[in-house]
């Protein structure tokens, strides 16, 4: 939480006061996979999500901490993911924004699973399904990708979705998150016998509540 009010200070610059604010906890569910189907975890955790609204701009910054371990008792052991992921909106005209962004996912043990960073960019479609009840769809390419344990990826190699469900409740004092991401990264290596293909593929799903200010 302490991190996540540090990137609030940034994001709403002083003596700014953001038209909309709404922070909270969230429930965590993971899972990742590398290189083959053999390595494939899952694993829970605690999050939080902030929300920031000013005119035609928006902000969702999003922090996790996913324990995952193992789904093979033969291969692999448990890792910590804590993840950071940050994406300003800008609206453009009906349900569509533009969308851009930044990913950074730390493993620990470093050696159990890559560590990731990136820049994103892509398109957000916001509906309002009913009173109260808002539905937002996001995708768009990841670029710059920087892995712990090297490779590459190329220019369009690096894709991420989500779909996010908010709903108000309290008079709108208080709203309850629902938020589905999926990353996949095409990632490439090469220890000198030739290129070999090892992606990496994370989906997480969160739900929570948020405090409205």
């Amino acid at each position: 939480m302490k991190a996540l009010g540090c990137l609030l200070l940034l994001v709403v610059p002083g003596g700014l006061a953001a038209q909309h604010v709404a922070i909270g906890p969230q429930v965590v569910f993971g899972d990742y996979r590398e290189v083959s189907s053999d390595l494939h975890y899952r694993g829970g955790g605690i999050g939080a999500k902030a929300t920031l609204e000013w005119k035609k701009f928006s902000a969702d910054i999003a922090l996790s901490k996913v324990k995952y371990k193992p789904t093979s008792s033969v291969i692999g052991t448990q890792f910590d993911a804590s993840e950071v992921d940050v994406r300003l909106h800008y609206y453009i005209s009906g349900p569509v924004s533009a969308e851009l962004g930044f990913i950074n996912r730390k493993a620990d043990p470093e050696f159990e699973a890559q560590s990731v960073g990136a820049v994103t960019a892509g398109a957000q479609m916001a509906y309002l399904l009913g009173p109260g009840v808002r539905m937002a769809l996001h995708g768009g390419l990841m670029f710059g990708a920087k892995y712990s344990g090297g490779g590459t990826t190329s220019g369009l190699g690096a894709l991420q979705l989500g779909l996010g469900l908010t709903v108000d409740a309290l008079h709108g004092r208080v709203r309850v998150t629902g938020d589905y991401g999926f990353q996949r990264f095409s990632r490439t290596t090469n220890d000198g016998s030739g290129p070999l293909r090892a992606p990496i593929q994370q989906s997480l799903g969160r739900i929570g509540f948020a405090i409205s200010f």
